[in-house]
């Protein structure tokens, strides 16, 4: 073997072993993926997810759907590495992204549910409204960015 190809395989070795050590910390790393997650639910829900005039019992696929985003979104953060900062922050964050998500199970049940009164279905709403804006509190706290913007996320068309 030559010195040139001896030195091209200890280079290539070598950034073998550097590059792992050149990720993000945890913490960036389940922030920026997480957030790329929430540009996607922003946008779902603002988009082929969004509720029309009012919620009636014609959004409840759409709720579940949402369900199915969110409680995806909790599984990753979950899956990622722990952070070397600011666990309670993202425990508090996870929790309340899983408060929501139940919220809307039961939107989901009123809407299916002929006995239900316009009125519950409206109280119910508003809890839902209130849940996304404490995860979007929460999440402002841990340190996300685009996990933040849950303004919309219960928006309703008038």
């Amino acid at each position: 073997m030559t010195t040139t190809k001896l030195t091209a395989g200890a280079l290539a070795g070598i950034v073998l072993l550097v590059l792992p050590g050149c990720s993000a910390p945890p913490k960036q790393a389940l922030i920026e993926s997480a957030d790329e997650k929430c540009r996607t639910i922003t946008q779902r829900f603002a988009g082929d997810l969004a509720y029309g005039d009012g919620i009636g019992a014609d959004d409840s696929p759409r709720i579940r759907e949402r369900v199915t985003l969110l409680q995806d979104l909790a599984g990753h953060a979950r899956k990622m590495p722990k952070p070397e900062t600011g666990q309670a922050e993202l425990n508090d964050w996870l929790t309340k992204l899983d408060t929501y998500a139940a919220e809307l199970r039961k939107m989901s049940g009123m809407m299916e549910s002929p006995q239900v009164a316009d009125l519950l279905r409206a109280m119910q709403a508003g809890i839902a409204l209130e849940s996304a804006k404490e995860v979007g509190q929460a999440a402002k706290r841990f340190g996300f960015k685009d996990c933040t913007k849950t303004d919309n996320w219960e928006h309703i068309a008038s």
